[in-house]
């Protein structure tokens, strides 16, 4: 009996042995499919890339010798596993399993990543590399074209006020020209000094040397032994020429009243007067005056 239990028990052993084989060898087998299926999915991947156009202008990626290493390896292990797992199928004897999953121990087998990534990297790389260039040139047209644009519109600018300025020098001219003559010949002799002086300051040479070396001097002597008062109106000015933005020629209708010790009653005069009228630190003052 005892030897009966022991054959039972050995082919009991025997049993569980063959079953691990075989589920050993389905393990592989499983292993070999789905490794299988990786390749063709890489392939079917590098495929569409390559249709899609992303590879182009790039060199085809040479398949390197750790490639073919890895692969020739894969094809080793699987025939390896399957011929290991027909001898133990035939000899009764199974592999022994991994301690951790179960599963018969791979060796020699290296685990191949896929290469999209890698793919992606270098087409990014690439595309940046492309765009450095292009992006340099496109600042510099755009900094060109600011430049452009700043300098024409600070033209336009100084261009638009110099035209204004020229349009608005005849009337600014003529209304300074109205003040400044009405300044000049009107004067009393208890202030002629004052009066006179007070004029100075809107003119510029050479009318300037000439009132101060000349008219105020005899002026006021003339205004002080006559006991003269003169009041000034302009009737009338116009623009009479136009030299450029800062000189201008009027014409001044001058209209005098004047009154002396030996002539209260209040005498009249008119003159006609051709006044230069010249912008100087942007304020109008005469420059040189003639009778006609």
């Amino acid at each position: 009996m005892i030897d009966d239990q022991k054959n039972d028990a050995t082919g009991s052993s025997a049993g569980s042995d063959i079953r691990a084989t075989r589920r050993a060898q389905r393990e592989a087998e499983r292993a070999a499919r789905a490794q299988r299926k990786a390749d063709a999915a890489r392939e079917r991947a590098l495929e569409a890339a390559r249709a899609g156009g992303l590879f182009e202008g790039m060199e085809a990626i040479p398949r390197t010798a750790a490639d073919r290493t890895d692969t020739e390896r894969a094809d080793s292990e699987r025939t390896d596993t399957e011929g290991a797992d027909a001898e133990s199928t035939d000899t009764g004897q199974a592999a022994a399993p991994d301690t951790d999953t179960g599963r018969p121990a791979r060796t020699g087998a290296g685990v191949r990543a896929t290469p999209a990534t890698t793919v992606h990297s270098e087409e990014a790389a690439a595309r940046r590399r492309r765009l450095i260039p292009i992006l340099a040139v496109v600042s510099v047209v755009l900094l060109v074209l600011a430049g452009l644009a700043t300098w024409q519109y600070v033209e336009a600018r100084e261009r638009t006020a110099t035209e204004q300025t020229i349009a608005a020098a005849p009337k600014e001219a003529t209304d300074a020209a109205r003040e400044i003559v009405t300044q000049m010949f009107t004067y009393d002799h208890r202030t002629v000094d004052a009066d006179l002086a007070a004029v100075r300051e809107r003119l510029t040479d050479p009318a300037l040397t000439e009132f101060v070396e000349q008219s105020m001097p005899s002026v006021a002597s003339a205004a002080k032994q006559q006991e003269a008062s003169v009041y000034a109106t302009v009737a009338a000015a116009a623009p009479q020429e136009v030299v450029d933005a800062d000189r201008v020629r009027v014409l001044v209708m001058l209209n005098r009243m004047v009154s002396t010790k030996e002539s209260p009653e209040a005498a009249s005069s008119a003159s006609r007067l051709s006044v230069e009228m010249v912008r100087v630190d942007g304020t109008w003052k005469l420059g040189e005056l003639s009778a006609l």
